[in-house]
């Protein structure tokens, strides 16, 4: 095997925003109009300067916001675009799911769609056959493989889809968002088969806006933001980089850029003001931390929440505007000390709470920290799932069997 499937070295994309025609008709239709200004035409990279490698055996995922270019960057892999500038090298046969219905023709039936697909991913018609009740197994559509794929759900779509992708023995898989429109138990079945290549030395591209697959599935992830690589590295590390990236987005700023609050003075304690680190499930704790206000806002509302570190499943939040207070307005120079008291009945393990500050009727934060403090929650208890619900247990005998009670001819 080589020592990268993937290798991407100082790799661009550039697009035209505005007037390009793609067509001959649109061409014509364009001239008949009159030419385009020069200036309705704008040239922007969807990717710049974007390097990463890819072992082989190793799944690596790609996540950023909508419009971070990691659709562009799955189909440069997949060989339907070409860079703009920079190498690509993907080593071995490449399987690709990065589109709803990409490879498919709507009025034929799943069976020949079946063969239409693999001969596109370069699977010879004799492989095919011999792996068709394989693929057909694997999907299962059941009646419906016989049927135009144009009454297909989306769900069908991508059974049949990943289905073909994963038995054309592929040493490169790429997959998008599109194992998102399947139910529970297919989704957990591509997963399994995605592990077996992994197991055998094929590497995964694996792009997708559920963070905590990712986190569980990928060896190591890239942040994409606006096209650039902000970070590749171990998935856990990405993924609090681009919860980073996503909230800065979403704080408003003053008009020459500084924060409309200052929060200071975080603190953990359990009732009697001592500062925590460690706690057991079900404590009861206080969480507080003090607002300087720089800006004046109708309607503070203050948020807290409740993320598990491992995967950053959000397993709780809440605000003041929820629990029904009624908040006062405040000017420039206030102060507040906000507290909230809750009990943490959740499994053993790391947490981070976080906090937001915000006018209660605007769209965005004040201020927004996601990991404003770290808690382990420790238990003796062997106990697993996401919540602690302190179960008592007893066993206890019966003087009487059932049977013994059961009234005559009762059934």
């Amino acid at each position: 095997m080589p020592e990268s499937s993937i290798r991407i070295q100082s790799v661009s994309k550039q697009f035209c925003r505005g007037e390009h025609k793609d067509s001959l008709r649109d061409l014509v239709a364009s001239w008949m109009r009159g030419r385009p200004k020069p200036e309705s035409i704008q040239e922007f990279y969807a990717l710049s300067d974007v390097s990463f490698d890819v072992a082989p055996g190793e799944a690596f995922g790609i996540v950023g916001p909508n419009g971070a270019g990691k659709s562009t960057m799955l189909k440069l892999l997949a060989g339907i675009m070409r860079p703009t500038t920079g190498t690509i090298q993907v080593n071995g046969r490449v399987s690709a799911l990065i589109e709803l219905g990409a490879g498919f023709h709507g009025d034929l039936t799943g069976r020949e769609n079946i063969y239409l697909n693999a001969s596109i991913l370069g699977i010879p018609r004799q492989e095919v056959r011999r792996k068709f009740h394989e693929i057909a197994e694997f999907a299962d559509i059941g009646d419906f493989l016989d049927t135009p794929l144009k009454r297909y759900s989306s769900g069908m779509h991508a059974r049949l889809g990943f289905a073909i992708a994963a038995h054309a023995d592929p040493h490169v898989l790429l997959v998008d968002e599109v194992l998102s429109v399947g139910d529970r138990v297919f989704r957990a079945k591509c997963f399994d088969k995605m592990q077996c290549f992994l197991k055998q030395g094929a590497a995964v591209v694996f792009v997708s806006h559920d963070l905590g697959t990712v986190n569980r599935f990928c060896d190591r992830a890239m942040v994409l933001q606006r096209g650039k690589s902000l970070f590749v590295g171990p998935s856990s590390n990405a993924i609090g980089l681009y919860y980073d990236a996503c909230l800065q987005s979403l704080i408003q700023k003053k008009d020459d850029g500084s924060a409309l609050v200052e929060v200071s003075n975080i603190r953990l304690t359990d009732r009697k003001g001592r500062m925590l680190r460690t706690i057991r499930s079900g404590e009861r704790v206080r969480f507080q931390f003090d607002v300087h206000y720089r800006a004046p806002l109708r309607s503070p509302s203050f948020g807290l929440s409740l993320i598990r570190s491992d995967d950053f499943l959000t397993l709780f939040e809440s605000s003041s505007t929820r629990l029904g207070w009624d908040a006062e307005s405040v000017t420039i120079g206030d102060r507040q000390r906000v507290a909230y008291e809750f009990d943490c009945n959740v499994a053993p393990g790391q947490y981070a709470i976080g906090l937001h500050v915000r006018d209660r009727d605007s769209l965005k934060y004040a201020a927004e920290i996601t990991q404003a403090t770290q808690i382990l929650v420790d238990s003796a208890a062997p106990t697993g799932g996401i919540v602690h619900v302190n179960p008592s247990f007893e066993v206890a005998s019966l003087e009487n069997s059932p049977r013994d009670n059961l009234v005559a001819g009762a059934v």
